[in-house]
C-alpha cells in the first residue's frame, strides 16, 4: 500500500512540476530560433523597463517584427521579453491571461505590449505607433507593467484542472483495484 501512494504521489509531483513551464526568450533567441540575421546588442537590464512579444514559431509577421524590434531597440532603454505562444500551452494560457488584462482575446499573433499599448498583428504601418510607444514607455517615471505583475499570479489553466482530476480518478482506480485485490486474498 505504501508503495502505491509513494507512486501516486509522485506521479503527481512530476506532474505538477512538468507544467509550471512559461518560459521567455530573448529578442537574440527568438532571432537564433527563427534563422534571422539580427543585429541588436542589447542586453537585459533588470532596471530597465520590459515591452513583450507573444509570437509563433514560424509566423512570418512574427518575424517580421522580431526584425523590426531588433533594427530599432539599440536605440532606446527598454528590454525585450519574448513569449513563444504557439507551441508553448503555458505560454498560450499566460497569453490569454494578458490578453484578458488588455480586453482582448488571444486567436494570433503577434501581439506586442508596449506599458499601456498593444499591438495585435503588425503591419510596418505600426511602425511609428511602436516607436512612439517604446518613448512613451522609456520616458515614464513609474512604467506601467501589467505583464510583470501577472508573471508573479498563477495562470488560470483549465486543462490542469482536467488533468488533476484524471490523476485522482487513476488513483482511486489503482487503490481500489488494490483493496479488492487484499480483499479476495485473505
Amino acid at each position: 500500500m505504501k508503495k502505491v501512494l509513494f507512486t501516486i504521489v509522485s506521479f503527481f509531483l512530476v506532474f505538477s512540476v512538468a507544467n509550471a513551464a512559461v518560459r521567455t526568450e530573448t529578442l537574440k533567441e527568438a532571432c537564433e530560433i527563427e534563422g534571422l540575421d539580427c543585429v541588436s546588442k542589447k542586453e537585459f537590464d533588470e532596471s530597465l523597463p520590459n515591452i513583450y512579444l507573444f509570437r509563433g514559431d514560424g509566423c512570418p509577421y512574427c518575424n517580421e517584427l522580431i526584425q523590426f524590434i531588433d533594427s530599432i531597440i539599440d536605440d532606446y532603454q527598454v528590454n525585450v521579453v519574448v513569449y513563444e505562444v504557439k507551441d508553448n500551452k503555458d505560454n498560450w494560457n499566460f497569453y490569454k491571461k494578458v490578453g484578458k488584462e488588455f480586453d482582448f482575446t488571444p486567436s494570433g499573433y503577434p501581439y506586442l505590449v508596449v506599458g499601456e499599448e498593444t499591438f495585435d498583428g503588425y503591419a510596418s504601418s505600426d511602425d511609428e505607433d511602436i516607436k512612439t510607444a517604446i518613448e512613451e514607455l522609456q520616458n515614464s517615471e513609474e512604467p506601467y507593467d501589467v505583464v510583470k505583475e501577472l508573471e508573479n499570479t498563477p495562470v488560470d489553466d483549465e486543462s490542469n484542472d482536467k488533468a488533476v482530476i484524471v490523476i485522482i480518478l487513476c488513483a482511486a482506480i489503482v487503490m481500489g483495484g488494490y483493496l479488492i485485490f487484499k480483499i479476495k486474498n485473505k
